[in-house]
């Protein structure tokens, strides 16, 4: 076991959704840094938080638009603030660099954990393109880091019926030709890359995407319907919906501005029709020049597309 003393104070906001908690759990399951967790007051009850605690990690309560000397206080001796909350509170982002300059933490990762893409594309990736652009403004040291699709999301529901959303795996839809390829990372391996980027001089200050496979649509579909028919010895239930890329260009246009439909339709139009989620793109310069993640650390064993799909259709066998 490591000396606490000597271990990186690594302060996490949001840890407790999706992508949160996999951060979390990379953190302690590394046992190389002192984990604090950033909770609302009304929050510090829930059980993914007390098991949390119970694991080694500190809690400290605070809310997001807390005064700036409560800032100053929750982040004193943090070396490193990682932002993991709701879309939604993308905005306040500002307060906690502010907060993290002040206090003298060495480096910030923003909330992006998503696909690359270019200004202009998506209107939430131009909301977190300008708080990059806030940080780097303030001279506060950060790492950016995306990580494509989650695989889980990539995958068709094991259902006949689609649901109405804008997410493909559930509403069965395939885009296109559906041969546009993407790339996608098991949630669960994002706190193991996260636990080696922020540990590593070489990303600070730089873009690093995460990412685990890269397949298109039709290669997913059919991986789907092999292990789906391998584990249960029945087909896969779903029947593919094709649409046009026209019909999500048209989405986008009729999307009302500033709704959860626009958010969705432009992420679909910037990975099923445009390509922009590629590890190829992620590295151009236009795209931000990011380091590749699983470059960086060779010996991470990340999961592929079919041991996912293998996680997925096991529990419907």
């Amino acid at each position: 076991m490591s000396n606490s003393s000597s271990k990186q104070t690594v302060f996490v906001l949001g840890g407790t959704g999706k992508t949160g908690a996999s951060i979390v759990n990379g953190l302690l399951e590394s046992d190389k840094y002192n984990v604090t967790l950033g909770v609302r007051p009304a929050s510090l009850s829930k059980p993914e938080v007390l098991d949390f605690q119970k694991r080694g990690a500190e809690v400290r309560a605070v809310e997001l638009t807390d005064a700036p000397d409560t800032l100053d206080a929750v982040l004193k001796g943090v070396d490193t603030v990682i932002f993991a909350a709701v879309f939604s509170e993308i905005d306040k982002q500002t307060l906690w660099a502010d907060a993290s300059k002040r206090a003298g933490v060495k480096r910030f990762i923003p909330d992006d954990w998503a696909t690359p893409c270019v200004r202009g594309v998506r209107k939430l990736f131009d909301q977190k393109a300008a708080v990059q652009d806030y940080i780097k403004s303030i001279g506060l040291g950060y790492t950016f880091i995306d990580v494509g699709l989650w695989a889980e999301l990539s995958f068709p529901e094991d259902t006949e019926e689609p649901k109405a959303t804008f997410i493909p795996s559930k509403s069965h839809r395939i885009v296109g030709s559906g041969n546009i390829k993407n790339a996608i990372i098991h949630t669960p391996d994002i706190g193991r890359f996260v636990a080696e980027i922020i540990a590593d001089s070489r990303t600070l200050n730089q873009y690093v995407f995460c990412w685990g496979d890269e397949k298109t649509q039709n290669e997913l579909w059919d991986i789907a319907r092999k292990v789906k028919l391998e584990l249960t010895g029945e087909p896969l239930k779903a029947t593919p919906i094709f649409e046009t890329d026209e019909l999500v260009r048209e989405r986008v246009r009729n999307a009302e501005d500033g709704s959860v439909e626009q958010l969705g339709s432009e992420y679909v139009l910037s990975f099923l029709v445009r390509g922009d989620n590629t590890v190829e793109n992620a590295k151009k310069p236009e795209y931000g020049g990011a380091l590749d993640a699983r470059e960086l650390y060779p010996h991470l064993k990340v999961t592929t597309a079919e041991e996912v799909a293998r996680e997925l259709y096991k529990q419907s066998a």
